[in-house]
């Protein structure tokens, strides 16, 4: 009697064990499907730069739209109707769902985010879905300065303090993870308005990402020129405003193509323009250095 009590014990103790076992085996295997089925988003902030001395934006919240649906997910552009004055109040979204980047909000100095220089806004963790849209929530403490002064920049009226920047497949990039990074193209020049001797801000803001567009970059002597260049097809074009140091400079975010490159000067330098440059998508196109001459 014994005997049959302790392998009754024994069986039961490898039943216990082995149940144990497979349970925790599942919460594995659903926790390495959760992290299959999620990815990271990063988001940078860039500038499209202007003649300005400097750009003040702030920024107060930074949020992501996502549609997690297979249907939605199937056609790309699903969201193309989707209008931003549904947005304001996530409950009234016909699809997807807001979530909000982990940012640190103030006030961004955009124009110290040229030729290549770009500074990450913030970060979230998602659910396998596309991006549909990106907002961003103004504050009130923007503001530009020029030629020495500073001006505030109140919003152009009838422009809401909710930014909304649409999101294509192809202004994602993927890395071998899955996870996605979008760049975010301030264009200071067609964001700050004026009018009867005042400055407004109207933020115009374009998406690109690496894998899917290409640069220029270079180098323009002398420094005394502070050249201006602007890199232009019948699509497509940027502006670049070289470093004061060594007159270097990079235009990201252009679409495959062939570009014409002109270089401009206030200080009484002849004009300068280089044409046929190939723009690959994925790749840095450098040109020689180019030397203005009166």
């Amino acid at each position: 009697m014994k005997k049959l009590k302790l392998s009754n014990a024994l069986f039961f103790s490898f039943l216990l064990l082995a149940t144990l076992f497979i349970i925790n085996a599942c919460k594995k295997e659903n926790s390495a499907n959760a992290a299959n089925n999620s990815k990271k988003l990063s988001v940078f902030l860039t500038d499209h730069p202007c003649n300005f001395d400097s750009f003040f934006v702030d920024i107060r919240y930074v949020e992501v739209k996502i549609d997690t649906s297979r249907e939605h997910m199937a056609d790309d552009h699903y969201g193309d109707h989707d209008a931003n004055e549904d947005d304001d109040h996530h409950d009234h979204d016909s699809y997807g769902y807001w979530d909000t980047l982990a940012i640190s909000p103030g006030i961004y100095n955009v124009m110290n985010l040229r030729n290549g220089v770009d500074t990450l806004l913030g970060t979230v963790n998602l659910p396998a879905g596309a991006i549909r849209k990106i907002r961003i929530t103004l504050g009130t403490g923007s503001r530009v300065v020029a030629t020495g002064v500073s001006y505030p920049l109140n919003l152009l009226p009838g422009t809401s303090n909710y930014v909304y920047v649409k999101i294509d497949n192809e202004d994602e990039d993927d890395d071998h993870r899955g996870n996605s990074s979008i760049w975010l193209d301030f264009n200071v020049c067609e964001s700050v308005v004026m009018r009867n001797g005042m400055y407004y801000l109207k933020p115009f803001i374009v998406p690109f990402a690496e894998h899917s567009t290409g640069s220029i970059e270079g180098k323009v002597a002398p420094p005394d020129a502070k050249a201006i260049i602007k890199a232009y097809n019948s699509t497509d074009s940027a502006l670049a405003i070289p470093e004061e140091h060594d007159g270097e400079f990079k235009i990201r975010g252009l679409k495959a193509g062939v570009y014409n490159l002109s270089f401009t000067s206030p200080n009484g330098y002849r004009d300068t323009t280089i044409q046929n440059i190939t723009v690959r998508a994925g790749a840095e196109t450098k040109i020689p250095l180019v030397t203005l001459k009166k």
